[in-house]
């Protein structure tokens, strides 16, 4: 932590990204997702994106990890790309989850690509023993 005056400074996560396309641009998001809500399906993020949880929780699963829950004051990121992302979900039935993204998008591509239901099923092997829809 870095402390100069009343200014204090922590270090919440510490990455190194891909390498990042000429022509590239950032883009800072506040997500909000509703109590229960399951937020978007399956999809991948054009480059690198970088998250704070600023209120609630959210449950997080990227292709290869185990999913797991990322609460308020946590940190967390993806590489974009070709990696899959399927959850980012709100588990409280009573309160808002928040966040916000750092989003490093790739030039001429969309910042999200949702997944079509047949590149769904045809990824599900690369997805973490827990996660696999499609056992055996």
């Amino acid at each position: 932590m870095l402390n100069a005056g009343n200014v204090k400074v922590t270090d919440l996560l510490c990455a190194t990204p891909p390498a990042i396309p000429e022509g590239s641009h950032a883009m800072t998001q506040l997500v909000e997702l509703p109590p229960a809500d399951p937020g978007l399906s399956p999809h991948r993020h054009s480059g690198p994106v970088f998250g704070y949880v600023l209120e609630g929780s959210i449950f997080f699963e990227l292709e290869g990890e185990e999913p797991r829950l990322i609460a308020a004051g946590e940190a967390f990121w993806e590489p974009g790309g070709d990696v899959v992302h399927y959850q980012v979900s709100n588990p409280d039935p009573q309160a808002w989850s928040r966040f916000v993204a750092v989003c490093i998008c790739a030039p001429d591509v969309d910042m999200i690509t949702m997944l079509e239901p047949e590149e769904i099923i045809a990824r599900d092997h690369l997805r973490h023993p827990s996660a696999r829809q499609h056992q055996g």
